[in-house]
């Protein structure tokens, strides 16, 4: 066999072979995707523990100072304001069996944070007023 036809079925062999590195533009648009889709579900991620840290270490300082007392007010609020927006959007929605377990679970926890806000609102009050005995 002569070095032409050598060289011509060992590329033929690697065409077919299938290992080779597939280019991205011939990959579903999804899996383009995937790896910004990776980014920003860890970055969700980490902004959803980091705001639920940051509550969590308002609500223990809020019973000492009122400027945290005052944040997890605000926090509180825009929680309960948001998920109140929600419960309206999914109520105008048609739904089955899950949008109503949604739903329920949705005023459960809105019930949840009417309380939580109801007991910051007492924390904020005697910093407030100026009530609080020293």
């Amino acid at each position: 066999m002569s070095p032409f036809w050598r060289t011509l079925t060992a590329a033929f062999a690697q065409l077919r072979s299938r290992h080779r590195r597939r280019l991205p533009f011939l990959s579903p648009p999804i899996e383009r995707r995937r790896p910004r889709i990776l980014a920003e579900d860890y970055a969700a991620r980490h902004s959803i523990e980091h705001t639920l840290d940051r509550k969590a270490a308002l609500r223990r300082l809020s019973q000492d100072r009122p400027d945290a007392a005052a944040r997890y007010l605000q926090l509180l609020t825009y929680e309960l304001d948001g998920l109140r927006e929600v419960v309206a959007a999914l109520e105008t929605s048609s739904g089955g069996r899950d949008l109503q377990e949604c739903l329920v679970e949705a005023r459960a926890e809105i019930e949840r944070l009417e309380i939580e806000v109801g007991w910051c609102q007492t924390l904020v009050r005697p910093w407030v007023t100026g009530t609080l005995d020293a």
